[in-house]
């Protein structure tokens, strides 16, 4: 028998932060004025573009307080807690990357998959160029054969411990990033979806699998200097953030395509970032082509993907079979970095909305549609 599946709760939603996100306004010399006057023991900087700024204190009630002191300045444009958020996945056993090619294999529904044999052949010969995607996760571990010569941490970074290799320590960022881009046909364990993505690293999640608002911003900001075309969050949490939010617009200003996990608490309301309006949101389906029973779903989201009982790699080198928001997603992140790959100069927006137009509508109850990769099928005249 298989082994019974956990339950996947509900994000926490308890305000536990020391830190504050403050938007400037005004004179660049009030940030340090406004820190000294809340008493913050510790000030940086996240984006001086963006005029973001992170204040940290002793306490919880501190940083509360600091708030409130902050929020009646003029030279503030916004205050928000340095909340945390948390990766969207949970441990599955089963045995098969039915995703990519779906036989009945476990009882499923043949032919529900995303049709990548199909895509694959379709492709073969044409000319694809590398594509840049960024993971912004728990970072990768290089060293994987299945990672070879896909893993740019030359331009990654490790927000959490403040260095340059983002090392993975928790699994998630690697099981992300083997969806994506894993080498195919080499007699390892598994294939990515794009055999022309490069992975930039991007860790904002510690070894427990939660990070800050504020380290999250700063991903997606990174990730869009160093130029990628495609960034995926597989994360969410309760609560909004504006800065968050700020960092979003500005990857969509630079026009570049942000997919994020919907989340897994199973509700009718998808948690953030995977209800801003500037990310392409997705939920999770199973092997049935149903949308999975943990994911979330309703107004704002854009597609499903298969997202349970998913194969691909952990911290330590091993395979494991798991569910979540957070595995749908780098599926369409794939779908998408492959239209980037014969046709590097397609709009973000252009992606969005051929993923959209050709994805399978699952029926009224669902109000969702699941990505196909015979999308390549139907927009042959963006093929370089």
């Amino acid at each position: 028998m298989q082994p019974l599946r956990e339950s996947i709760g509900p994000s926490a939603t308890v305000e536990k932060s020391t830190s504050l996100v403050v938007k400037m306004v005004g004179p660049s010399s009030q940030k340090q004025r406004l820190s000294e006057k809340t008493a913050a023991v510790k000030h940086e900087t996240i984006d001086a573009g963006l005029r973001l700024e992170k204040f940290t204190y002793r306490t919880v009630m501190q940083a509360l307080l600091a708030k409130q002191k902050l929020l009646k300045s003029s030279h503030v444009a916004y205050v928000e807690l340095d909340n945390q958020m948390h990766a969207l996945g949970s441990d599955v056993f089963k045995s098969y990357q039915w995703s990519l090619n779906n036989t009945g294999q476990e009882g499923g529904t043949k032919g529900v998959d995303i049709n990548f044999d199909a895509m694959k052949k379709r492709i073969a010969g044409k000319k694809q160029a590398t594509v840049l995607v960024a993971v912004i996760d728990t970072g990768i571990n290089p060293t994987y054969a299945d990672f070879t010569g896909r893993v740019r941490m030359d331009l990654g970074y490790d927000f959490v411990n403040r260095r340059k290799l983002a090392i993975d320590d928790n699994g998630h960022g690697a099981h992300v990033a083997g969806i994506i881009a894993a080498n195919s046909n080499n007699t390892f364990g598994m294939s990515g979806i794009n055999a022309k993505a490069s992975i930039i690293p991007i860790k904002v999640l510690g070894e427990e699998g939660s990070g800050l608002n504020s380290d999250i911003a700063k991903g997606i900001l990174h990730a869009v200097k160093q130029k990628a075309k495609v960034i995926n969050i597989s994360i969410g949490g309760g609560f909004s953030s504006r800065a968050i939010e700020d960092a979003l617009a500005y990857a969509k200003k630079k026009n570049v395509l942000v997919i994020v996990a919907a989340g897994n608490e199973g509700r009718n309301k998808l948690s953030y970032p995977g209800r801003s309006q500037y990310v392409l949101s997705v939920g999770s389906t199973n092997r049935f082509d149903r949308l999975s029973n943990f994911s979330n779903y309703g107004s704002g989201l854009d597609l499903t993907a298969p997202g349970q009982d998913i194969p691909s790699y952990l911290s330590d080198g091993e395979s494991a079979f798991w569910s979540g928001t957070s595995m749908a997603a780098p599926h369409v992140a794939g779908v998408a970095s492959i239209l980037y790959s014969l046709k590097p100069t397609i709009k973000a927006s252009e992606v969005e909305i051929i993923l959209k137009k050709s994805a399978e509508d699952l029926g009224k109850k669902d109000t969702t549609h699941r990505t196909d990769t015979v999308v390549l099928m139907q927009i042959e005249r963006f093929a370089c």
